[in-house]
C-alpha cells in the first residue's frame, strides 16, 4: 500500500481502468518492497539470516521464498525504481542460503507458528512467479546468471519438499498441485505431474453452485481460485477453468451493498469477521479471470475493487507479478462504462445451508448450523438475530438445516430434557464414572420444538415463530444490533451503546445506521418478561454490541416483521415557532 493523490482518482475513465491501475501498483509494490526489507534478518550468526522479522521476533524461514519473489519481480519492472538495482541480488543470494541452510532434507519447512516439516506450496507460487519474470526479464549478466542458478538450487529443494510432504486442509491439496505443476515446468520431474494427477484423481470439491469445502470467501476460495487458473495455465488443463468461473459468479452472490463480502458461513479463519472487502483477496483473481475470457463483469468489478480499495483507504492491490506476466493487461483498453454488476438477487444455494438475497444498499442472510440463524445488513452496519428457551440449557435455535418452502423458507429445531431414575439393581461400584447409567430409566421426558417460517417481502422480510410442546417455557428472540445505531420507538429515541439493552413490549423499534441513512424497522416485537441476558445455556450478550429483546413463554406464535427504508429527509423533533 502507498499514499496516493485521491484527486487523480476521480479522473479515470472506465475504458483506462487497467492503464490507471498499474502505474498505482508499481507504486505501491516498491513501498512494500521497501518496508519488507527493514525486516530482513541481517544476523549472521542467525540460522533464519536472510529471511523476514514477522514482527513476533520470529524469522520465519517460508517467508524467505517471499522475499525472492517480491525482489525479482521488482527488478524485473522497468518503472520499478528497484529495476535492476543490483543489491536485490544479493538478498536473493541470503534468502536462498537460507533455504537451503534450514530446509530438512526431504526439502520441507518448519513454519515456526504452527506447523513442521512442510511443504512449502504457497511459498513456492511466489517464488516461482518472481523466478519466471526475473529470468523472461533479464539481461544475461554474470550476476544475474549466478542469481538464477542459487534461486534453481533452493526451488529444487523446495520442489522436492513438495513431493515428500502432504496436506492438512481440503484447499492445499489444490495449492500444492498449483506449486507442483510451475516447478514441473521449471525442471521437468516426471514425480512432479504424477503427484498431480494423483491428487486429481480425487475429483475437485467444487459443488454445481461453485462453492468449495471450506466455504472461504475472505480467505481460501480465492486461493482454490488462483490455484484452478494456476493449474489450468500451467498443466495445460483447461476443464479445471470451470470451477474457477464457477466461484467467480458465485461471490456475487456474496458482496454487500458496502463493498464488503459475507463471511459468516466460513468453516475456516474468516468465519464471523465483522468485515472483510475483497480488493486485495480477489482483484487480480477477476483482473486475470476477466481478460483471460473476455468476460466485462469480471473487469468491471476488478475496477470496482481498485477504486474503492483506493478511495476508501485500504490500499492498493499490487499484483505486479501479473502484469508482468501478462504484459497485455498494460495496455487493456476495454469500455466497461454500461457494464453492471448485481445489486440484487436471491440465492439459495442447499449443500451450504445458506439463503443470500440483496436489495440494493440491504441485504439479509440466512444461516443453518449458526446461533446467529439471520443477518442483516443495512448500509454497513451488520444486525443478527438469534433465539433462545430456558429449558433444560440445550435449546438455543441452532438448525442443521434451511427447507424451501412454497412461500419461503423454514427452519426447525427441537430440544429434549429428561431425568435419571434409580438402578433397577444397585450398581458394582460407587464410583460414578464406573456405573453403567444406560441401565437407569428415563423419567419425564420432554420436548421443545421450534419452527421459523421467513418469507421475502418486496422492501424486507417477515418471520413468523412458534415453539410448542413444552408449556410455560421463557422465551427470547435477541437482535444484535452495532453500537451507535438510532433506535427509535413511539415514545424512546436513542443511540445504541455497546453492552446495553431494551425490552420493547408492544410496538415497533427503526433502526438506522446513521452514516448511511439506512434503516430497518423491526415490527411486532413485545415483551412479556426480563429474564433474557442472563437465561441459562443461551449465547452470552455480546458486550461490543446492543441487544433488543422480544420475550415470552410457551407455546409461542408471534410474527416479527423487518422492513427495509433509507432516510429521505431530517428526523428532527418538531421544534415551535
Amino acid at each position: 500500500m502507498c499514499a496516493l493523490q485521491v484527486p487523480t482518482l476521480l479522473l479515470w475513465k472506465e475504458s483506462e481502468l487497467v492503464k490507471a491501475h498499474y502505474p498505482l501498483i508499481v507504486s505501491a509494490m516498491d513501498a512494500g518492497v521497501s518496508r519488507m526489507l527493514t525486516r530482513r534478518c541481517t544476523d549472521v550468526a542467525n540460522r533464519y539470516c536472510g529471511a523476514l522479522d514477522d514482527m513476533t521476533y520470529l524469522i520465519e524461514p517460508g517467508s524467505g521464498p517471499g522475499l525472492i519473489g517480491a525482489c525479482c519481480t521488482v527488478y524485473s519492472c522497468r518503472e520499478s525504481r528497484y529495476f535492476r538495482d543490483a543489491s536485490l541480488l544479493s538478498y536473493i543470494h541470503e534468502a536462498c542460503d537460507m533455504l537451503l541452510r534450514v530446509c530438512h532434507p526431504n526439502g520441507t519447512l518448519d513454519f515456526l507458528a504452527t506447523n513442521f516439516y512442510t511443504p512449502a506450496t504457497f511459498e513456492i507460487q511466489a517464488f516461482c512467479r518472481g523466478y519466471k519474470n526475473f529470468v523472461h526479464y533479464m539481461q544475461g549478466t554474470a550476476e544475474e546468471c549466478a542469481a538464477r542458478d542459487h534461486m534453481l538450487k533452493a526451488l529444487a529443494l523446495l520442489a522436492k519438499g513438495c513431493l515428500n510432504g502432504g496436506f492438512h486442509t481440503p484447499n492445499h491439496r489444490w495449492v500444492e498441485c498449483a506449486a507442483l505443476l510451475m516447478c514441473h515446468n521449471i525442471f521437468g520431474w516426471k514425480e512432479l505431474r504424477e503427484k498431480v494427477d494423483g491428487y486429481l484423481s480425487e475429483g475437485i470439491d467444487c459443488d454445481e453452485y461453485g462453492e468449495f469445502t471450506e466455504r472461504s470467501m475472505g480467505c481460501y476460495n480465492p486461493i482454490n481460485v488462483n490455484s484452478m487458473l494456476v493449474m489450468a495455465e500451467e498443466g495445460n488443463l483447461p476443464q479445471l477453468e470451470e470451477y474457477a468461473q464457477r466461484n467467480l459468479e458465485l461471490t456475487f452472490q456474496y458482496c454487500d451493498g458496502d463493498g464488503a463480502i459475507f463471511t459468516r458461513n466460513s468453516r475456516r479463519q474468516d468465519k464471523g469477521e465483522e468485515r472483510v472487502y475483497p480488493g486485495h483477496l480477489w482483484y487480480y483473481l477477476y483482473l486475470w479471470a476477466g481478460e483471460k475470457f473476455g468476460n466485462l463483469k469480471y473487469l468491471k468489478f476488478a475496477e470496482e475493487m481498485f477504486r474503492s480499495s483506493v478511495m476508501e483507504g485500504r490500499g492498493v492491490p499490487a499484483p505486479l507479478w501479473l502484469y508482468l506476466e501478462k504484459p497485455q493487461l498494460k495496455a487493456l483498453d476495454v469500455d466497461l462504462s454500461g457494464v453492471a454488476l448485481p445489486t440484487s438477487y436471491h440465492a439459495f444455494y442447499p449443500n451450504s445451508n445458506i439463503l443470500r438475497v440483496r436489495k440494493g444498499d440491504f441485504s439479509y442472510t440466512l444461516l443453518a448450523n449458526n446461533p446467529d440463524f439471520l443477518h442483516v445488513k443495512f448500509g454497513k452496519a451488520t444486525m443478527t438475530a438469534r433465539m433462545c428457551s430456558s429449558f433444560f440449557a440445550v435449546a438455543q435455535f441452532a438448525p442443521t438445516k434451511i427447507a424451501k418452502t412454497e412461500t419461503g423458507y423454514r427452519m426447525t429445531f427441537r430440544a429434549h430434557g429428561e431425568y435419571k431414575g434409580l438402578f433397577p439393581t444397585p450398581p458394582a461400584s460407587s464410583d460414578w464414572f464406573q456405573m453403567d447409567h444406560s441401565q437407569r430409566p428415563v423419567l419425564n421426558p420432554c420436548d421443545l420444538d421450534y419452527t421459523l417460517d421467513v418469507e421475502d417481502q418486496e422492501n424486507g422480510l417477515t418471520m413468523r415463530i412458534r415453539v410448542d410442546n413444552t408449556p410455560h417455557v421463557p422465551f427470547k428472540l435477541e437482535f444484535v444490533v452495532p453500537a451507535g445505531t438510532r433506535l427509535e420507538t413511539s415514545q424512546v429515541i436513542l443511540d445504541t451503546t455497546a453492552g446495553g439493552e431494551l425490552a420493547i413490549k408492544q410496538g415497533d423499534a427503526r433502526l438506522e445506521n446513521v452514516e448511511t441513512g439506512c434503516e430497518v424497522t423491526v415490527r411486532g416485537l413485545f415483551a412479556n418478561h426480563m429474564y433474557h441476558k442472563t437465561m441459562r445455556g443461551s449465547v452470552p450478550q455480546r458486550k461490543d454490541a446492543f441487544s433488543l429483546y422480544a420475550t415470552d413463554w410457551s407455546p409461542v406464535n408471534r410474527e416479527i416483521a423487518l422492513c427495509f427504508s433509507h432516510r429521505e429527509h431530517a428526523r428532527a423533533i418538531s421544534a415551535p415557532l
